[in-house]
């Protein structure tokens, strides 16, 4: 296998694999969607407020103890044979030892959430802990040198097992366990594929731990803050409103998520490499990290507002019609809000490329301690309606610190993400006044045959407005070298390679 990597035409090669990524997880979200649609209509909202408190302590156990094995392999300038075997064995030994302390306090916790089903759920879903310490660490090695096609094809075998899998048992059982089945069967599969026509094979040592806990340690702390900060809500309202409501803000949660919670592993995953191989160069690495967040504005920001304007009719379409009675308002909240927090979303990658580890660990505990009282007022007092807000504005703080964060990094101007986006912001507000301004009837009691010809216009007219309206501003702007200058390109390459074996 190939460790080394390049730094030539990095900038260029970031973006592509940013766009490729995102591209490749937008036509797998449309087979989760199907799953969601499927799960909505036969699962009970106390379901899914089960399973997902389930796999909010999965995580917070997962983040107590990571050293940050593969970020430190990404990061690393030289990387061999030992490293990966000894990343390997790392992360081997952490999955069964969290999972067997998860086993035998399952019980405690299930008290503790007064939700008695939680502890058989946690006993079971805890092997994705092991299924994670298996996988392949060499898999890495093709994301360093911003190599995505493996990660595409491992991604969509996962997401198309897993939800079968769900899709499956939810028909056989009706119950919770439809999102565990289809849980274990993505990691396992995710594990399985990381072996696939993969050259190199594991095996157990320690012999460059060292490196690893040189790296890890500030990084485990900047987990563990950041983890308990973006899981509290739901770990509250679990606690506080009970699972029916945690199920609600769940499923409307994952609603608003469905294009833009896409973005953000795609664009750290091309970001991180990319910067990591340009840390010693700050004029380009400057200009791969504004590329790539104008990138990210242009996709996220139509589909976030898009989505919040659109909110009862997804809702309806997508979980049906027994949804409609709480999930459209956190739709309508959340879809600009997690839009526009996307203008920090490669922050951590870019951190990490300068070794800014102490930083992190600074911003994440100052993060944490406005956010975790906000959440426990929220939810202790106000319930899901409190939480939604107060979620809102944690992201909208999380994004000007995370501004804030990649100016000293840059030694850049503090807007710099929105003004490389400028056009972007303004052919979202053009869409946004148009759909606003066209008719729309509640969606209550109508088919969903019915919902969907009502809703098929408007998104028509409000992607045809936002891109006319995005490309005459960039053509007002003399054509300059960004987000449309290299969609078009990778388009242009598309058609190409499309029409030559037509021609054939």
């Amino acid at each position: 296998m190939k460790f080394e990597r390049s730094d030539k035409n990095v900038g260029d090669r970031v973006l592509k694999g940013a766009l490729f990524m995102t591209g490749a997880r937008f036509i797998l979200r449309l087979f989760s969607l199907v799953n969601l649609m499927v799960l909505g209509r036969l699962l009970d909202p106390s379901d899914y407020g089960v399973a997902s408190y389930a796999i909010a302590i999965i995580g917070l156990t997962q983040v107590f103890s990571d050293i940050r094995v593969n970020s430190a392999l990404i990061s690393m300038r030289e990387v061999n044979t030992t490293h990966l075997d000894t990343g390997f064995t790392i992360n081997l030994l952490r999955g069964i030892i969290v999972a067997g302390l998860l086993f035998a306090f399952a019980d405690p916790i299930a008290a503790y959430a007064k939700e008695p089903a939680l502890a058989n759920v946690l006993r079971v879903i805890s092997i994705v802990l092991i299924f994670d310490g298996l996988k392949n660490p060499a898999m890495l090695m093709f994301r360093r040198n911003i190599d995505f096609s493996r990660e595409f094809k491992r991604v969509a075998l996962s997401t198309v097992i897993g939800s079968l899998s769900a899709i499956a048992v939810a028909i056989l059982t009706e119950s919770y366990w439809a999102i565990v089945a289809g849980t274990v069967a993505g990691r396992l599969t995710e594990t399985a594929f990381s072996y696939w026509r993969i050259p190199y094979k594991p095996t157990l040592g320690f012999r460059e731990s060292g490196a690893f806990l040189r790296f890890g340690s500030w990084m485990t702390i900047d987990a563990i803050l950041d983890y308990m900060t973006t899981a509290a809500p739901t770990l509250l309202l679990g606690r506080y409103a009970g699972a029916h409501a945690l199920g609600f803000y769940t499923v409307g949660k994952d609603i608003s998520q469905l294009a833009t919670r896409e973005l953000t592993g795609p664009l750290t995953q091309a970001l991180f490499p990319g910067l990591a191989a340009l840390a010693h160069d700050t004029a380009r690495l400057r200009v791969a990290y504004r590329k790539a967040q104008a990138t990210v504005l242009g996709i996220a920001l139509p589909i976030g507002f898009g989505s919040a304007i659109l909110a009862p009719e997804l809702v309806a379409l997508i979980v049906g019609q027994k949804w409609l009675v709480e999930a459209p308002q956190v739709v309508q909240v959340f879809g600009p809000a997690y839009a526009i927090s996307m203008v920090g979303a490669s922050t951590n990658g870019l951190a990490m490329a300068k070794l800014a580890l102490r930083q992190m660990v600074m911003r994440a505990t100052f993060m944490a301690v406005i956010a975790l009282p906000l959440f426990w007022y929220a939810a202790s007092q106000h319930g899901a309606p409190g939480m939604i807000y107060a979620m809102a504005g944690y992201l909208m703080l999380r994004a000007s610190v995370n501004m804030l964060f990649a100016k000293t990094l840059l030694k850049d101007s503090f807007f710099a993400a929105f003004l490389m986006g400028w056009r972007s912001l303004v052919a979202v507000a053009v869409m946004s006044a148009v759909l606003l301004l066209m008719p729309a009837s509640s969606p209550a009691g109508m088919s969903e045959f019915a919902i969907l010809l009502s809703v098929l216009p408007r998104v028509a007219v409000g992607a045809v407005v936002y891109i006319a309206a995005h490309v005459l501003l960039w053509k007002l702007a003399g054509s300059p070298d960004g987000f449309e200058s290299k969609a078009l390109e990778i388009l242009n390459k598309a058609l190409t390679r499309f029409r030559r074996p037509s021609a054939a």
